[in-house]
């Protein structure tokens, strides 16, 4: 019997042993990659922004993106966007699938902190629902930072109410918060394109009711509405947090 209970325990040690090396070696892989992803997109911040003075007298400096630098590191590019003091601030890319960036980086290298990028059945940003997904990394990377929203006052401050999307094309693009909630994951908030002024405007009404917080736009099916999307929880978690704003401007830079 001592001899049994000895084999079971030595087995016992043997499988957290393996446990323990297993859940080790990814947490190192992970930090890995983090940093690795970080590294590269700060070389890309470097290469492709440029500040130029708006006005010789405030000397007011307006940040550019230089897509041509952009597009030939990889041609996906749509575009780029900036939020939360800019702890958001990233190019914006599209395959034809929602699989490929969720393991890729900006420049196509196998990493699992992915890359920002937009659902593959958006024409650009011309659809009635263009929808963004990006990790939510735990060091505040990618779509990390979004769990700021939670914060009571976050939204007090006017800046965080809006987002803003650079395009290939030089046009920026800015769209107001109206609604932002956490759901089980669904296909229904990341549908694209509606077949009927009907539909559109009863998918507008759901997303409003499920908001955690009025914000008292105004939202209506004249309006192009910009959705992000990213994992809320820990591990493999089927939940999402959502944030939906609307289009309000669109300008050549």
């Amino acid at each position: 019997m001592k001899i049994l209970r000895l084999k079971k325990a030595n087995l016992l040690l043997f499988l957290f042993t393996i446990i323990f090396i297993y859940s080790t070696t990814k947490l190192i892989f992970h930090f890995n990659d983090l940093h690795t992803n970080q590294k590269n997109h700060d070389k890309i911040v470097k290469k492709v922004i440029k500040k130029q003075e708006e006005d010789e007298d405030k000397k007011e400096e307006e940040e550019k993106i230089d897509f041509n630098i952009l597009l030939s590191i990889n041609s996906d590019t749509k575009g780029w966007i900036r939020y939360n003091q800019k702890k958001i601030n990233y190019p914006i890319v599209q395959t034809t699938n929602n699989k490929y960036y969720l393991t890729h980086t900006f420049e196509k290298k196998y990493n699992t902190v992915g890359a920002i990028f937009m659902d593959y059945r958006n024409d650009y940003f011309n659809d009635q629902n263009v929808v963004l997904y990006g990790h939510s990394m735990d060091d505040g990377s990618m779509f990390g930072s979004l769990e700021d929203v939670d914060n009571s006052d976050f939204f007090e401050s006017n800046a965080n109410n809006y987002i803003e999307i650079l395009t290939k094309d030089n046009q920026l693009i800015k769209y107001q918060i109206f609604s932002y909630y956490i759901i089980k994951k669904e296909e229904y908030y990341i549908m694209t394109s509606f077949n009927s002024e009907y539909s559109y405007q009863e998918f507008i009404n759901i997303i409003m009711r499920r908001s955690k917080r009025n914000f008292n736009v105004d939202v209506n099916t004249g309006d192009k509405i910009l959705t992000l999307s990213t994992c809320y929880g820990i591990g493999n978690t089927k939940n999402r947090r959502v944030i939906h704003a609307k289009m309000i401007n669109e300008n050549n830079q």
